[in-house]
């Protein structure tokens, strides 16, 4: 303590207490260089908003920004469409397995088998409806397509709303709903503040007195359509939460709303955008000019020029007059701009969590393992944006609808019995051979299954096994053999002069049955 603590102490002691605390918590908090105040930090926006404050007033814009940089600048439109084409591809198709456990419905590791009754029934509802356009309230689209169209929503806007449109029978569809996603314009954000009930509106999200999400209060037509611009009977009105389905990747704690993924990229991309068309223009003015004319110096100002053509074709001769001279162009270099691109689409790759090589499409400095070793972090950032974002809040609420639909149009109980898996779509491989060798090795040390193998691949482990048993039996009919049959084939491509055939009798009495012989 100091003289004036001192002296501060002597007449409050309370508030002395507090300076000599405030300046010993300054003492620690200069201790890191992040939190000195200077004309380092001076670019710094440090505030203690929480997730939803953070974009208060903002989001709106950044989503506005978004849709335009993907309208008009290409980098935008591939950092959109490459992820789409990683976490949705040809789509997160549905199977039906038998039991309930989360794990088993979250990442459908359930044991294959094939399916009877009510499960190969409600199978057969689903390939007829979510396989076609009839789940799509605007008739457009499969799942896999809406699938398409939320994530393409989540990256530009933030966040995606689906709605379940209830329909009925009489529609003849296979389950009595469909889907319609709505872009976030649609949350009426002006609604806000506590309801009579006891309930708190939020960016236009009711949430009851416990936090949880109970109402959306959602436009019936987008406020942003042409035919809306003269009408000002733009209300909002309650939807149920258990209608709506709202995705979008949660980045902090309590964040009830998404952001523009181009939000931390948007001024890198618009800044390179006009870097390009810069450099464009520059070479197209200097390119007008093919070359100069020189006039004599003893050449009245009001004379007409030799007839100097303003078109240079190969082997042309051109007359000159008197005194005159001509000189050529040099159009200006761009030393440097290839590297200060890719500089620039690195740091706009690494803000996304994509691959240079997946955002620019340049493989030129690449080789196989600096290839694999970014793709396989890339991987890792597609897995969770799937089985983090778009599995367990799109896909899973769809598969409760579905099975709900289902059990009131049959009148069963679904989920006592079976759920509904995602199959994400397969990855492509780096390099096929080493790849393919490494899961037959895991699979034969009994470190994985052939079904997890395949489910890795995107494909169905019952349709697959299927298939080869359907292959194997047409092989035996026709008599002939191929090396991919592992029953009469080696690995090193001999053919094996006896098939094992699979024992049909129980152990102990093929035992007690060869002791008797």
């Amino acid at each position: 303590m100091n003289i004036l603590d001192r002296i501060i102490g002597a007449v409050a002691p309370r508030a002395a207490l507090s300076r000599v605390r405030a300046r010993t918590a300054l003492k620690v908090l200069m201790n890191y260089d992040a939190a000195t105040p200077g004309r380092r930090g001076s670019s710094w926006k440090p505030n203690a908003t929480d997730a939803d404050s953070a974009a208060w007033g903002k989001r709106n814009r950044i989503a506005f920004v978004g849709r335009d940089m993907v309208r008009n600048t290409p980098l935008a439109a591939r950092v959109q469409t490459v992820v789409a084409n990683n976490v949705v591809g040809d789509g997160i198709l549905p199977k039906v397995v038998m039991g309930t456990g989360r794990v088993t419905f979250a990442r459908g590791k359930a044991s294959s088998m094939k399916l009877t009754g009510t499960a190969k029934s409600l199978s057969d509802a689903m390939a007829r409806h979510l396989g076609t356009t009839d789940i799509d309230a605007e008739g457009r689209n499969t799942l896999s397509g809406l699938q398409r169209l939320a994530i393409n929503t989540v990256v530009d806007s933030g966040e995606v709303l689906i709605r379940r449109r209830p329909r009925l029978a009489s529609d003849g569809l296979a389950l009595p709903f469909q889907l319609q996603v709505m872009e976030p314009d649609y949350l009426d954000v002006m609604r806000d503040g506590w309801l009579d009930n006891g309930n708190r509106v939020r960016d236009g999200i009711e949430y009851d007195q416990i936090g949880r999400r109970v109402a959306y209060w959602m436009f019936k037509e987008h406020p942003g359509a042409t035919y809306r611009t003269l009408s000002l009977n733009l209300t909002s009105a309650r939807v149920p939460a258990s209608e709506v389905i709202h995705v979008y990747r949660q980045d902090r704690p309590g964040q009830n709303r998404g952001v523009s993924w181009f939000a931390n990229i948007a001024m890198a991309l618009q800044d390179l955008s006009d870097h390009q068309d810069a450099q464009l223009l520059r070479q197209k003015i200097a390119a007008c000019f093919a070359a100069f004319r020189v006039p004599a110096e003893d050449e009245d100002d009001n004379a007409d020029p030799s007839d100097l053509s303003e078109t240079i074709a190969p082997g042309r001769i051109q007359n000159l007059g008197p005194g005159e001279d001509i000189k050529f162009a040099e159009p200006p270099g761009v030393q440097g701009y290839d590297e200060f691109k890719r500089s620039v689409l690195r740091d706009i790759a690494s803000g996304i969590g994509l691959t240079y090589e997946a955002l620019s499409g340049d493989l030129s400095n690449v080789n196989f393992s600096s290839a694999r070793i970014g793709r396989l972090e890339m991987d890792r950032a597609v897995s969770s944006w799937q089985w983090q974002m778009l599995i367990p809040q799109m896909m899973d609420p769809i598969a409760r609808w579905v099975m709900d639909a289902f059990d009131t149009v049959n009148g069963t109980t679904t989920r006592r019995a079976m759920s509904i898996a995602w199959v994400p779509p397969h990855r492509m491989l780096v390099d096929p051979e080493g790849e393919i060798n490494m899961s037959r090795n895991k699979v034969r040390a009994g470190f994985t299954s052939r079904s997890e193998i395949i489910r890795g691949f995107g494909e169905d482990p019952d349709e697959v096994m299927a298939e080869i048993m359907q292959d194997n039996a047409d092989a035996d009919l026709n008599e002939m053999v191929f090396d991919s049959d592992a029953r009469r084939v080696s690995l090193s491509g001999v053919v094996q002069s006896v098939t094992p055939e699979i024992q049909s009798e129980p152990k102990e009495d093929a035992n007690a049955k060869n002791a008797a012989e």
